[in-house]
């Protein structure tokens, strides 16, 4: 069957459809995979779209990759599809559909609403057969005017069995003004993203979480399974693709391992794979930890092998958010333990630490954005910070809860927003303000100079937050925005 695999996220790196794409081609499929790699604006107008005709004419199929901050494209996209081509199938999957298929079935013909990876191509080789591809499992159509939603299979295991990741350049285009054939030298200026801007090579080596966080993907697969379930790939698996891939893109200078808490492996397997890959990688490589899982022997095994960046979630300075908005089971003290264990070793070895935090929510009160401040206060200076803007994602428990509360719409492009930048929406307040302040002056460390520690505290104290209420939401919102000028990240 002929397949058309459109990817409608902001970047070109390694993600799921990768790997449908890989596996619809050992099935025996073509698939032409198109990715809508920029970041903004979000919109694709239908003139930007025409020159998907020529290879819309020659497919039987479309899918689609969709992530919630990118969805109104996949509705764009959609849409085109269905006026100009009626009769052709459109299919979303994606983290956007994960356990929300009726999110997705406004538009699509259907929905891969759990894990693809026996799913999709189960489908297709139904509908190529013209047997019954209704009854899906993991996956639900719109046929009749009705919703027909299929069971969902238990979390695929082995993961070992998958194909490589599809990096082949044959029949991959990049859409952005303009469909072109992707090359080597796309690839590596489209993958010279944040922290260093060089070319770095995303890979997962596990699914799941040990957390379940309530604004997380990771919440939605628990909705579906029932259940939290991690699953690793073994160690070996994961040295033979990186081998495979770089030997083909040469160019990549990091790893990037986006697993979400790659600590969650035994200290066996860790110590396994940091021998294979200083012996056959080589590269820096950066990791995701949380401070649950964190112990400085693992980390340790880790920069004798190559690490340079881990990345640590904090979320919030305030205990309540944490337990009672993101059910994240953290204690803001164990995060400060562990950022105080890793510190000493940012200077001694050259790595980094850059730690998450979500704002701009409109559960926080003042007084938790203040006590974000105070933590950021309290950091390091050789500690990077991430400001994230807060999103519902379908699916989440956070999302459920705003769609209750009134705060959000079932699906408006306005409710999935970019989650790295923004306006402010919620905290047109002071202490906003005064976490994004912190954040520039941390991005512009000669200023500090200016700014003596015990006036930051100043402007952090209980008088100053009374008399700044005061002013009007509008006034912290122009603030806001002149501190938002570079990408909160």
């Amino acid at each position: 069957m002929k397949i058309a695999l459109i990817n409608v996220s902001g970047q070109l790196s390694l993600d799921g459809s990768r790997l449908i794409s890989a596996l619809l081609k050992r099935g025996g499929h073509h698939v032409w995979s198109v990715f809508l790699a920029r970041k903004v604006p979000l919109h694709y107008h239908d003139d930007e779209l025409a020159p998907l005709h020529d290879l819309l004419r020659q497919v039987d199929l479309v899918l689609l990759a969709i992530y919630s901050t990118y969805a109104i494209r996949a509705v764009q996209i959609t849409q085109f599809i269905h006026r100009h081509y009626p009769g052709l199938l459109v299919i979303w999957g994606g983290p956007h559909c994960i356990s929300a298929p009726e999110l997705g079935l406004q538009y699509a013909d259907g929905v891969c609403f759990s894990e693809g990876d026996e799913a999709v191509l189960d489908f297709v080789d139904r509908l190529e057969a013209g047997a019954d591809y209704l009854s899906t499992p993991n996956m639900a159509f719109k046929t009749n005017g009705s919703h027909i939603v299929n069971k969902s299979l238990p979390p695929f295991t082995d993961l070992d069995s998958l194909p490589y990741y599809d990096y082949g350049l044959e029949d991959h285009f990049l859409l952005d003004h303009g469909l072109f054939p992707i090359t080597k030298k796309i690839l590596k200026e489209r993958h010279a993203g944040y922290p260093y801007y060089t070319p770095m090579l995303y890979f997962l080596t596990s699914r799941g979480c040990p957390h379940r966080c309530s604004y997380c993907n990771n919440s939605r697969y628990i909705q579906v399974f029932g259940h939290n379930t991690i699953r690793f790939h073994t160690v070996d698996r994961i040295i033979d693709e990186l081998v495979h891939t770089l030997e083909h893109f040469d160019f990549f200078q990091l790893v990037g391992f986006g697993d979400d808490d790659f600590f969650a492996r035994p200290t066996k397997q860790i110590e396994d794979f940091a021998r294979q890959y200083k012996k056959k990688i080589g590269l820096p490589f950066g990791i995701a930890v949380s401070a649950n899982t964190f112990k400085k022997e693992k980390m340790e095994v880790l920069l004798a092998s190559g690490l340079r960046v881990i990345q640590m979630g904090v979320q919030s300075g305030s205990q309540r958010m944490l337990d009672q908005v993101y059910n994240r089971k953290i204690s803001v003290q164990k995060t400060k333990e562990a950022v105080q264990a890793i510190q000493p070793f940012l200077k001694k070895t050259g790595l980094d630490l850059l730690l998450d935090f979500i704002v701009d929510s409109p559960y926080e009160t003042k007084a938790d954005i203040a006590q974000t401040y105070r933590y950021l206060l309290d950091l390091p200076l050789n500690v990077g910070i991430n400001l994230f803007f807060l999103a519902f994602f379908p699916g989440t428990p956070i999302y459920e809860r705003a769609l209750r509360d009134g705060i959000i719409e079932p699906f408006n492009e306005n409710t999935f927003r970019l989650y790295t930048r923004g306006p402010v929406r919620y905290q047109k307040n002071y202490e906003m303000v005064l976490v994004l302040f912190v954040k520039y002056l941390r991005q512009h460390p000669g200023m500090l100079r200016f700014v003596p520690r015990f006036m930051l505290r100043f402007l952090g104290s209980g008088f100053m937050c009374a008399v700044a209420s005061m002013f009007p939401k509008s006034f912290y919102s122009l603030i806001s925005k002149t501190f938002l000028r570079k990408k909160s990240t």
